[in-house]
């Protein structure tokens, strides 16, 4: 959903005084479902982005590759390809951080709701600023290098930094683009499940709480459920141009966060 689960998480994290950022097993299972969701949900899209990476591949092996010729399923999968190449900015080393990556994460879970607040109701400003962008334009581009790029860089900072959505963030900067709005929902889903995936794989990995086997079943099956319905129900959202409310919450729930943070450094 255009929403943040990081943020919210930051926030329920902070008010249960675990601000430490510290990883739950069942959070790495609920995000190994949720991904596992969105497959399911919209089977067909990586099906086909899957066949026609196979095919690439075999075209590339005989040396019969054709970029500029590709069908809209094949540019799709190039441009996707595209769009996950600027993460590798974050193995830029910075110093007592490691590397880029942490140096953005440390921006959540660092005592105050302030950031988290701010960063929340710019998902709504980007959500209303598309609304009304899909309202006087046609949105009837293909996805193209510009946009992909755009998508690309932008994931940089919308998947480590908390009260940030990968979801929200990449649909909303395509339709800004013009980008046909089947096509940005598409995309924002073909990006989100690889993300949700490996990041559950490496949060179950190096979690510091565990769990049972039963929690963990039960939050695997849940997760994939709610997953399942809310891919349908976006898309639905999306067709009937309901993506306004979900402006409104994040303006409300951002200012509300924006505005404890600011009592809590004051209290600091």
């Amino acid at each position: 959903m255009p929403i943040s689960e990081s943020g919210h998480s930051a926030i329920y994290h902070e008010f249960a005084g675990i601000a430490d950022g510290s990883v739950w097993l069942v959070t790495g299972i609920v995000h190994i479902g949720i991904a596992l969701g969105i497959v399911l949900a919209s089977f067909g899209i990586f099906k086909r982005l899957s066949l026609e990476f196979v095919g690439a591949g075999k075209e590339l092996f005989k040396k019969q590759l054709k970029i500029k010729d590709a069908t809209p399923a094949r540019n799709m999968l190039y441009m996707v390809m595209l769009s996950f190449l600027p993460m590798l900015l974050w193995l830029i080393p910075i110093k007592h951080y490691g590397f880029l990556y942490k140096l953005l994460r440390s921006l959540s879970f660092n005592g105050t709701v302030l950031d988290e607040g701010i960063f929340i109701a710019f998902i709504g400003l980007l959500l209303f600023l598309s609304v009304k962008q899909m309202t006087v334009s046609r949105n009837d581009k293909p996805i193209s290098l510009i946009p992909a790029l755009t998508v690309g860089f932008a994931s940089v900072v919308l998947i480590p930094v908390a009260g940030l959505s990968l979801t929200a963030g990449v649909f909303t900067v395509l339709a800004l683009f013009g980008v046909m709005k089947n096509i940005a929902y598409r995309y924002a889903l073909v990006m989100s499940a690889p993300v949700l995936l490996v990041t559950g794989i490496v949060e179950a990995a190096s979690a510091r709480y565990t769990a049972g086997v039963i929690e963990i079943i039960i939050g695997l099956i849940l997760s994939v459920i709610a997953s399942f319905i809310c891919t349908r129900l976006l898309k639905f959202i999306i067709k009937k141009q309901y993506l306004s409310y979900f402006a409104y919450y994040d303006f409300a729930l951002g200012a509300l966060a924006a505005v404890i943070g600011a009592i809590q450094l004051i209290v600091k």
